[in-house]
Formats: structure tokens, sequence, C-alpha cells
């Protein structure tokens, strides 16, 4: 069983004394106090990523399991994750580790597709550094139709993702784009909420029955 520090401790003094308020620190708390009150059987799937994993609120219900420790946070990049990865992984001895970064990298901070996943890149070196032989599997980044301007550099990001996992052990590269795309080529609108960008109930359906073949080889 997964052990978590007290949560007798104030949330505010469970962030490095160094790291100022910024735009993620109260999601993070959030993040942190719900898995917190969490006790897991075995070893949890973590699922490590922006507000696309956040929102997924039945997220356990949809993948039938509830081995899974949802730690995203709102408008999360790469960059953002290698910052609070210590802060939210120290939480859980992961069974396995799903990533969806890139997408804010690209669209919300301006990097450009290698930027983004050299990026990536660092925060994934941090894993292995902490948790060894854990399989990471990466996520491709999903077009959506308010985002569909940066079209050519997420397909580029995922181009670049696709070919450094092909010969990734253990993990790898996990295509959940490709389901929400129509016959045209573009996104299609029924799986995405008003604003354009997030999924909806359907669309997180999608997802999961592409990632439920990743949680039955995990054990979760």
């Amino acid at each position: 069983m997964n052990r978590h520090p007290s949560t007798d401790t104030p949330a505010e003094q469970l962030l490095p004394a160094e790291w100022s308020t910024t735009r993620y620190d109260d999601d993070v708390l959030a993040v942190r106090g719900q898995i917190m009150r969490r006790r897991f059987a075995g070893k949890p799937v973590v699922f490590f990523g922006s507000s696309s994993f956040r929102y997924w609120h039945r997220m356990a219900e949809d993948l039938g399991s509830l081995e899974i420790a949802n730690l995203g946070f709102g408008g999360a990049t790469a960059e953002s994750g290698l910052r609070y990865c210590d802060s939210l992984l120290g939480l859980v001895e992961p069974g396995c580790i799903l990533l969806y970064f890139g997408e804010n990298d690209i669209a919300n901070d301006g990097l450009d597709a290698r930027t983004a996943f050299e990026a990536l890149e660092r925060l994934v070196d941090r894993l292995r550094d902490r948790f060894g032989p854990v399989p990471i599997h990466r996520l491709s980044i999903k077009h959506s139709p308010a985002r569909w301007i940066y079209a050519g550099e997420f397909d580029a990001f995922n181009a670049i993702l696709q070919r450094s996992c092909a010969k990734d052990d253990p993990g790898g590269y996990v295509d959940v784009g490709s389901c929400l795309i129509g016959r045209n080529g573009r996104p299609m609108g029924r799986y995405y909420e008003a604003d354009g960008v997030h999924l909806n109930a359907s669309g997180y359906t999608l997802w999961a029955s592409v990632i439920a073949g990743i949680l039955k080889n995990a054990g979760a």
C-alpha cells in the first residue's frame, strides 16, 4: 500500500519554500490534497499532464480501474511538469506513467515542435532517474477545433515523439489523436466541449478505448 505524507501538514508547506506563487500552484495543491486522501492497494497507473487529464473526471470509471492517480493540472507544460514532478509524483509509487504534455507548450507558450519535445525529454529523464524501469508512455498531442491553427506544429511534435519512442523500452508512444479526426482530416467537434479545446465525455470514452490496453498490460 502506498504511503503519503501526513495530511496534518498544511498543504502550503508541502511545496519547496523557494517556489513563488505561480499560475499553477493552486491547482497543484488541490491535486496533492486529492491524492493524499487516497490509498492504493498496489502501484497505481499515474496520469501526469495538463487539463486534458485534469478534466477527465470519470477517468477511473471510464478505464474500469480504481488504481489510477490523476496528477494532471490545468495549463501544464513539460517545463512546469518538471518543476512539480517531485511534489506530485513523490506521493505515489507508480506502476506505470502516462504523460500528456506538448499542447500547451506550443499553443500557449509559443514553443516550436522540437523545443517542446526537448522539454518533454528533460521531464522523462527526471522520471527515469527517480523511478528507473517503470514504463513511461507519451501520449500524442490531440488536435482540437480551437487550436487547428497549430496543426502543423502538433503534427511535427507527434512525429518527433513517435520516432523517439519507436525503440523505447519500457513504455512508448500512444496515439490518442487519430480517433478524434473525421474523414475530412479535421477534429470532430462532437467530441469536444464548447471551448473547442477540451474533450467531453464522448471524447474521453474514445481515449479510454485506446488507453485500456496499457492499463491491462500494467495489471491495473
